[in-house]
This record gives C-alpha cells, structure tokens and sequence, in this order.
C-alpha cells in the first residue's frame, strides 16, 4: 500500500473479539477494528444492534484506544422481517455482557430509531452504522433521518449491501449514495457499504479510502482473508475462533391451523441450566387458541426428552395435562430416539434448531375475550453440545448420516419394491394361467358358436325359401280369395244351374234308359245285326 496508509501502524485491526449467534456480521469486525482506530470518533451510533457482534467490538477498539468516544446501541431488540422476531432472551443476554464492560461510555438505548434521533445533537455524530430494517424505504429512510444529526467527520457503515433476496433494497440505496459521496464496498459475509459523509472526514481515514478506490480487489481480499479467521463462508466460526457459548434458549412456537409459524407468534425462555430436568411456562397472548404449539427445546444440538405437558387457563388456575403426546406429533426436526416414558418423545439433532410440533386445539376448552392461556413443558437435557467448534462438525456429520440415513432407506424402498414386483410377478404368472385356461374354452366356445352361426345361416337360407313359398301361397290365396269372393257373388245362378244340369241329367238318364230299351228289343228281333251287315256293304 501507499506510505501515507500502512496496515503495521494499525495492529488494531488484529484483535480478537468475542463472538455469539447470529454471525452475519462477525466476518467485518476487523474493518471495524481499523474503522474506528482511523477514524477516532467522538460520537457513535449503531442503529439496530441484534446480540451485538459489531457493537461489541465498537465499544472493544474504543476501550483498546482508550479514546473519548460516547457509544449508544439504539434497537427495540424485538426484531423485524429481517433480522426475524425473538425474545426477551436477546436483550437480557447483550446487557449481561456490555454493561460490566462498556457501560461507563456506551449505553444500550431501547427505543424506536425516530424516537431516539432527537437524544443527539445535530452534527454530534462521526461514525453511524445503520443495519435496521434491509427494505430500500426503511434504509433510506433511516439515512435521511440521521443525516443531520452527522458531523463533518462523518462516515456511515451499511450493513447487508451484498444482499439482493427477500425485499432487501440496501445496495440499491448504497448505488445511490456512491453517486454523491467517496464510497467503498466489503462484498464478504453478506457486504458492508463504506460512506465517507462528512466533507472532513480525518486524513487517515481518507487515505484508506484512497488506498481502497485505488486497488479494491486487494483491499477486499485481504479483508475477506482476516474475517475468514472468524467464521468460514458459511457464517459459522472456525475452529478456535473466540465464540462465545449462548444461553440454551428455549422457544414455544404456536399457530392457528390456518397460520405458518412465524417469530411473531412466539414466546422464548432463557434457562440457566444446560442439563438435568427443567419445567417451563410459557404464557401466550391474550385472546390466543392455537391449534398447534412446536417446542424448540435449545439452541444447541444435542438430545432432549419431553414429558409432561399441561396447559391452564386465566379463569381456571389450575393445571390440565395433555395427554397421549405420541399420538399428537406433527413435525420433527430431527430423529426420534426410543422413550422410556409412555406419555413423552425423545428428539435427538445434529444442527442448533432441533424442534418438534404437536397438536393442542383439540384439548383447548373456549375462553372468554382477553384471557391469556399457559402452557408447561417438562423438559429433560439430555446431552446438550454447547461448544460452537463442534457444531459444524456436527452439521457435517450429519449431512453424512442423512445421506446414509436416505441412501438405507432408498435400498430398502427398493428391496420393498422388489418384494411388490416378485409378488405382482406370481399374481401375473397366476392370472396368465387362469387366462390360457379361460382361452382354451373360449376358442372351443368359439368354434363352436361358428358352427352354430353356419346352422344359423342354413336355418336362414330355409327360411328365406319358406318365405317366398309362403308369399306365393299367399299370392294364391288372394286370388282364390277373389274367385271365391266373385264365385259367391253368383251362388244363386249356380245353383239354379245345377238344379237345371240335376233335371237334364235326369231326363238324359231317362233317354238312355229308353234308348237301351230299344236297343235290346232290336237285338232281340236281330236287327243289330243286319245292320252291321249293311255298314259293312257300304264301305
């Protein structure tokens, strides 16, 4: 680097800091080291402050310089869509640690950031590191609000400016300020936006920026290089890092059947112990009934055991148990382990977020409006792994044993698959047989409907013939039918005819009669005779 900006006059920036979750900052605490030996303020605020990473090691380089600066940490410490909602838990555990150390010049100022604004003097404030709600309006907003409150000294620290997901709009507003200040920006652990506000910012901390505008791949990559001495890419410590152990925080999640869970609908407890058997209380807003409750017994791996479950409610003091837990479990986030109880679940997790659901509603008698309801857990700590070094081993093991976990699985689903195939293989095998059976007697069923049919259509061939003979007969029929129809019309003159035929026949019968008679007298008297004779003679 150039002789007017030398890293050995700042060993500052080598210090070692304490750590605690979340670690989304941890990777910049050197800068911060070195921020706040070039810039000396007189004056530092940070707006929204979590458990304190980048804070703490404000107040550390403050205290390490022994300088006359005046520190105030300004967060509600509830949260918001960003940062996620928490508990009480959070607040109380920052104040158990700055206080003893810090709270001669530091001060942790739990209010709104436009309600704290008009504690500081207008051009009062050197250094303002602005990490509150990450949305493009809430930052700039923040930045417009404070701006007159920023001497001309000042520089603003932005946090998140690497992050372009969830509504995060900081780079956006960082562009924006890079347009009209000297600016710089860190693109590890999550980015951090560099903004020298104050037209006399100190001409150590110009020269930085200098150095910074002048090669920044290699400002950012020496920087990227100590963070990494702090927490790997990922965000978690290394091994050996100075990670502070949090307290096991126990958390009780609940939601209606129509909700996701959301750190707004949560109430968290902070334990002292880290073992043996605790029961906690939780008690739920006024006017809430929820019909599922998930226990997220630490923050740590480890194996838990849950037994007792109760609830009671503001009319009724006194203690219902839930029963039947197996039966009323939802969602595990970890491994179910064997349990000696009947009535409770053992959980065994290899990441800091094991939790377990189970359903409530239905034991929930109806309560009257603004009545709050309490729920007890029995809470066994089985084995808790509280030393952040062994948390990534952990986290890898147990990437490892999932995968074997699916990999078993997947070979028993196939061996189950194989055992389906060979018993639907015997019911086809089965089913052919009945089929070439069946087969056989429909080809015979077949043939012999064939023979039928050639019956069938010599039946029909007879009596398409029998038809016509028929429609002949009754062609004849008809005209017999006009004939005896015509015939009776003339019946009186038949019969009239036949009586004169029945007369003539008879006279003829008389004639004959007579005739014979007189041939026999001629025969008689030879006459027949001679009259042959006289034929003859006349041939």
């Amino acid at each position: 680097m150039k002789p007017d900006f030398l890293l050995e006059e700042h060993p500052l920036l080598l210090l070692n800091p304490r750590l605690v979750p979340p670690y989304g900052w941890a990777g910049h605490i050197p800068f911060a080291f070195l921020a706040i030996d070039l810039l000396r303020p007189r004056t530092l605020v940070e707006l929204g402050t979590h458990s304190g990473n980048s804070y703490m090691a404000f107040c550390q380089a403050v205290r390490a310089l022994a300088l006359d600066c005046r520190c105030s940490a300004v967060d509600t410490w509830q949260g918001d869509a960003h940062a996620l909602h928490y508990g009480e838990q959070v607040y109380q555990a920052l104040r158990a640690r700055h206080d003893p150390l810090y709270g001669d010049f530091s001060r942790l100022l739990r209010a709104r950031f436009d309600d704290a604004v008009g504690q500081f003097p207008e051009g009062s404030i050197d250094l303002l590191h602005i990490d509150g709600l990450h949305t493009y309006d809430a930052v700039r907003h923040d930045f417009e609000t404070w701006l007159p409150r920023l001497s001309e000294r000042a520089v603003v620290l932005l946090h998140d400016t690497g992050e372009r997901g969830r509504d995060f709009g900081v780079w956006r507003f960082f562009d924006e300020l890079a347009a009209r200040y000297p600016s710089f920006a860190f693109e590890h652990s999550h980015g951090l936006g560099v903004v020298a506000v104050g037209a006399r910012i100190p001409p150590s901390f110009a020269a930085f920026m200098h150095r910074a505008a002048e090669a920044p791949q290699a400002v950012r990559g020496f920087f990227a290089a100590l963070g990494g001495k702090l927490v790997d890419a990922d965000g978690h410590p290394v091994e050996g890092a100075p990670a502070e152990v949090p307290p096991p925080g126990s958390h009780l999640y609940y939601r209606r059947r129509d909700e996701n869970y959301d750190e707004s609908r949560m109430v968290s407890l902070a334990p002292d112990a880290l073992e043996g058997v605790l029961d906690l209380q939780f008690r739920l807003p006024a006017d809430t009934t929820p019909d599922y409750l998930r226990i997220d017994p630490a923050d740590h791996p480890g194996i838990y055991g849950l037994g007792r479950v109760a609830w009671r409610t503001q009319a009724d003091e006194a203690w219902h148990e839930l029963g039947g837990l197996p039966g009323r479990l939802g969602h595990v986030h970890g491994e179910l382990l064997p349990s000696q109880a009947t009535q409770g679940v053992r959980l065994a997790s290899f990441d800091s977020d094991p939790h377990l659901e189970f359903e409530i509603g239905s034991a929930l008698p109806q309560r009257l409006p603004g009545e709050w309801l309490e729920v007890a857990i029995r809470i066994e700590y089985e084995v808790v792994i509280d030393r952040p070094a062994l948390h990534r081993l952990l986290e890898r093991q147990s990437e490892s044993i999932v995968e074997m976990v699916h990999l078993s699985r997947e070979r028993i689903d196939v061996q189950n698959l194989l055992r389906e195939f060979a018993g639907q293989q015997e019911q086809l095998l089965a089913i052919c047989g009945e089929f070439g059976q069946q087969g056989q007697a429909l080809r015979e069923q077949s043939a012999e409907l064939a023979e039928r049919r050639e019956q069938l259509q010599h039946l029909l061939l007879g009596f398409s013939h029998q038809r016509e003979q028929l429609q002949g007969l009754a062609s004849s029929l008809a005209q017999q039918q006009a004939q005896l129809t015509e015939a009776l019309s003339g019946r009186d003159e038949l019969e009239a005819l036949v009586k004169q035929s029945t007369r003539q026949q008879v006279d003829m019968q008389s004639a004959i009669e007579r005739l014979q008679q007189g041939v026999d007298s001629l025969a008689e008297r030879g006459l027949v005779a001679r009259m042959r004779r006289l034929l003859g003679r006349a041939r």
